[in-house]
């Protein structure tokens, strides 16, 4: 009965220990499985940086942040050396998942002022002219603030610099120059007074048919 015994706990143990190695395995291959589909997520969002870069500094005024592009180099060398003889070190992901959320940050801080470099003095003459040609605007505007917060997606740089050149070719049409939108800016705010109608702005305003758009009204003025 012992010896029974005995040998039902060896094949026992035998099995146990096949099973634990086919988990082993299992284990592995599903990390290993996951450590490659990450791998490839991190290479595709940090080849999509690198070009909306590439395209910001060849299609803008966009100057280029010495540090990101440092912090990419070294980045594409984390890439490959977590690679070898075609397996991705699973241990490397979380670093490189890392590495690219700094980039990334750097980046993303960098942009507001860079924006508004880029886009803010044709935002306001947009909302200055407005009351002109408001659906032209109202586009223009749209596609420029579609690239307003930092995004990793190249079509919304690239509907920012359309944006910006349909708005230059209505500011062209109307032949505005500083004074005008000056007086177009205070208009929309309601500070224009009759003191700003130079014969400048009043030629203009004649040449485009603007005086049924231009409304003037009084400054309540308190007596006390």
């Amino acid at each position: 009965g012992d010896r029974m015994i005995f040998n039902d706990l060896v094949v026992t143990t035998k099995a146990l220990q096949e099973l634990q190695r086919k988990t082993q395995i299992k284990n592995n291959k599903e990390q290993q499985e996951n450590a490659e589909a990450k791998y490839r997520i991190l290479l595709m969002q940090t080849n999509q940086l690198v070009e909306i870069i590439s395209y910001l500094k060849n299609n803008s005024s966009f100057s280029v942040n010495k540090e990101v592009v440092s912090q990419l180099d070294s980045l594409l060398d984390d890439f490959e050396n977590a690679v070898s003889d075609g397996m991705v070190a699973a241990d490397k992901i979380t670093s490189l998942d890392n590495s690219l959320k700094l980039v990334q940050n750097n980046a993303k801080k960098d942009w507001p002022k860079q924006f508004s470099e880029m886009a803010g003095p044709t935002i306001s003459t947009l909302e200055a002219i407005k009351g002109i040609n408001s659906d032209g605007v109202s586009s223009c505007l749209e596609k420029i603030t579609s690239a307003q917060t930092w995004e990793l997606n190249i079509k919304n740089y690239q509907s920012m610099n359309d944006g910006i050149k349909d708005a230059e070719k209505i500011i062209a049409k109307l032949g505005l120059d500083d004074e005008i939108i000056t007086f177009l800016a205070n208009t929309n705010s309601g500070k224009a007074t009759l003191n700003d109608l130079s014969d400048k702005v009043l030629n203009w305003i004649k040449s485009e048919k603007l005086e049924g758009k231009i409304r003037v009204s009084f400054v309540k003025i308190s007596l006390n």
